[in-house]
């Protein structure tokens, strides 16, 4: 039997909980159960000699059994509110009944809300009404009663992570500026854009880990090196993909645009949520149907939303003092770095074309 400490990673088919693997993996100092919902999420991960292990949130018995014998827990599965919320009530009764030493739960920054200027672990929750960021408020509160039971529990916050495999902060902003152009003008891309390189994020949780037991019970702001402008990276991401200078919509156009869809988007939004099913099975059926939402989702795509306005302007910077001072946290990768890294991994997958 190796004498290695086990480590289980939830949600490991993701974008960050692959990367946790592939890291750990690397390093070779631990054994690494790769915990999924879903065999289909397992491709990324299936490129290595290790067995994925089944692992339900909303399954208490398998959490026990796929618990057994485990050190630590690094904990980056999501879902909806419901998921997120007791799954990781399960997932902490489960380690606290298994004797698991300790849990690294990764949350985001959005349980800050729409705080804007400096916001330190000391701020305040801010329920928005969004479900990712109240479910998230939720979830640390579970963790924080478990820290209380006598299960050690270190929370991080990461910040806007990007790299390869990242589908929000990657993919779909390289593919909207391989499209031709950007949804916003630039004076409302002005804002900190609060970028962390998803290595740096694997660094923060890997340390986090190891630290010592004070810890345990704590938050931890996770940023990168760099405070640039959403329209910097915007426009680093551009370059090195080798494509055109990036042409802005005008101002006023740009809004008007974004006040007059914003009640279609909405509309699509609550039809979506209340009759997936039949639209579905309309989408299947009907080459008319099919014809007009593809043209919606094109026209919602090319539209900016309000809350893209949001996050673009927002003036806000999340420091990483708490985390340098209790983990030793660092980051390494400033953010031209990471978009070339990430450039390399979008070609790499056909993604975008090399001087698209």
């Amino acid at each position: 039997m190796s004498e290695k400490p086990t480590t289980l990673v939830t949600g490991a088919g993701g974008f960050i909980g692959g990367r946790v693997v592939e890291a750990m993996l690397q390093l070779d100092d631990r054994e690494v159960l790769s915990g999924l919902r879903r065999w289909s999420t397992a491709a990324r991960i299936g490129r290595y000699p290790i067995g994925p292990v089944q692992c339900d949130l909303m399954l208490p018995e398998q959490l026990l059994e796929v618990l057994d014998g485990v050190d630590s827990v690094v904990h980056c599965a999501v879902g909806d509110a419901h998921v997120t919320v007791e799954g990781t009530r399960n997932l902490l009764q489960a380690a606290l009944e298994r004797g698991v030493r300790r849990v690294v739960h990764v949350s985001t920054i959005d349980v800050y809300g729409r705080a804007e200027g400096t916001v330190t672990e000391s701020s305040p929750f801010v329920e928005t009404g969004r479900e990712y960021g109240d479910s998230k408020i939720q979830a640390e509160k579970v963790c924080l009663e478990y820290q209380a039971k006598g299960l050690e529990v270190v929370i991080l916050r990461p910040t806007i992570v990007y790299g390869p495999f990242s589908e929000l902060w990657t993919v779909e902003p390289a593919e909207r500026l391989a499209s031709g152009s950007w949804l916003l003008p630039r004076e409302a891309c002005a804002g900190i854009c609060n970028l962390v390189y998803v290595d740096d994020l694997v660094r923060a949780i890997l340390l986090a880990l190891d630290a010592p037991s004070k810890v345990s019970g704590k938050a931890f702001n996770v940023n990168g090196p760099d405070e640039v402008t959403w329209q910097e990276y915007i426009d680093t991401l551009n370059a090195a993909l080798g494509l055109p200078p990036v042409r802005p919509p005008a101002a006023a156009a740009s809004r008007t645009r974004t006040t007059l869809v914003a009640p279609i988007r909405g509309l699509v939004k609550t039809a979506f949520t209340q009759f997936q099913a039949p639209i579905l099975a309309l989408y299947q059926k009907s080459r008319s149907a099919r014809r007009l939402m593809k043209w919606v989702r094109s026209t919602l795509q090319r539209v900016p939303s309000q809350a893209e306005y949001d996050l673009y302007g927002r003036k806000v910077v999340f420091p990483t003092d708490r985390a340098r001072e209790d983990l030793g946290y660092r980051p390494l990768v400033p953010m031209r770095e990471g978009v070339a890294a990430s450039v390399q991994w979008l070609r790499h997958e056909g993604v975008v074309r090399p001087g698209a």
